[in-house]
């Protein structure tokens, strides 16, 4: 019997550190708020979209940047660790990486203090571009637009499929590119130039052929996929910490398309898989694939339905 070639996937992006407090209020009453749990680790969309795949069971790669500092080094580690590939993510000397200081506050929810680095060059340089046609799928979130640009192009001409995720409308110009389109509610928000999510669907839509969702945190995922709008509520959970749940969803979506599934089992996968991260700190609540679908089989019909409504 042959065995199956695994599923690849590709993710082109940002990488960073992350440095996390869980905090006993906020907003703070004084200049001191006690910390009763703190964690460091990488961050960034794409490369907690990779950690995610690698999760999920996919051979993960990562093309992004840092600094060569001590926050890049450990940014990659943390990524090798997760069996990430990390070959294509350059260190430039005396570069800066992206570092974020990231609170946490009782509820769960998390407030983020970006340090954007410098000396982060965006090149396509030493980057094998005729790699892209051995992957199943390619996800971008528009960080480092050359690299993007340069990615989603090489996929275009060889028919892999791809996925942007876009927190805000910087490098706008690239979403043209993408076959999914799956954004923030505050970038569907700045693009409508209001909030009311359904109406923006349209708005976000960059050529006819273009799934457009919009994640929406504890209210589910929002999509359009060109036929019929439809929404996946989101599974409820104990949520400790919402960070990275929204790249998490990504990551879990990216893996479902190259695996070849339908639109709506691709939402439904990623939204379950986002949930289940929010119930630790950090990246460390990310589950398996066999978690998620035991998950998944364990609900009633009835109860999978209630998740879904069109």
């Amino acid at each position: 019997m042959t065995t199956p070639a695994p599923t690849r996937v590709l993710m082109v992006g940002l990488s960073c550190l992350d440095h996390i407090w869980q905090v006993e209020r906020f907003p703070p009453l004084s200049s001191r708020t006690t910390a009763h749990a703190y964690r460091t680790q990488g961050g960034g969309p794409a490369a907690t979209a990779a950690v995610t795949a690698a999760r999920l069971g996919a051979e993960a790669t990562l093309w992004a940047v840092h600094g060569g500092d001590f926050s890049g080094q450990y940014a990659l580690s943390d990524l090798q660790k997760e069996g990430v590939e990390t070959g294509n993510v350059r260190s430039v000397p005396g570069a800066t990486t992206f570092v974020s200081a990231i609170l946490v506050d009782p509820q769960g929810e998390r407030h983020i203090f970006p340090y954007r680095g410098a000396g982060l060059t965006d090149t396509i340089d030493g980057l094998d571009l005729n790699s892209i046609g051995s992957f199943d799928a390619l996800l971008v979130d528009g960080r480092h637009p050359v690299m993007a640009e340069a990615a989603l192009q090489e996929a275009r001409r060889r028919g892999v499929p791809t996925v942007g995720d876009f927190s805000d409308t910087r490098n706008w110009h690239l979403t043209p590119l993408l076959d999914y389109l799956l954004v923030s509610e505050e970038c569907a928000e700045e693009a409508l130039g209001r909030n009311e999510p359904e109406a923006a669907l349209a708005t976000l839509r960059r050529h006819p052929k273009q799934l457009v969702g919009i994640t929406l945190g504890e209210e589910g995922f929002l999509y359009d996929d060109g036929d019929t709008v439809r929404h996946v509520t989101a599974l409820p959970v104990e949520v400790v910490d919402t960070n990275g749940a929204g790249d998490v969803f990504h990551g879990a979506y990216t893996y479902g398309v190259a695996r070849g599934w339908s639109d709506e089992r691709c939402g439904l996968f990623a939204s379950v898989t986002a949930a289940l991260s929010c119930t630790g700190i950090g990246r460390s609540a990310i589950p398996s694939a066999a978690t998620v679908d035991r998950l998944l089989e364990e609900r009633t019909a009835q109860e999978m339905e209630e998740m879904r409504w069109t």
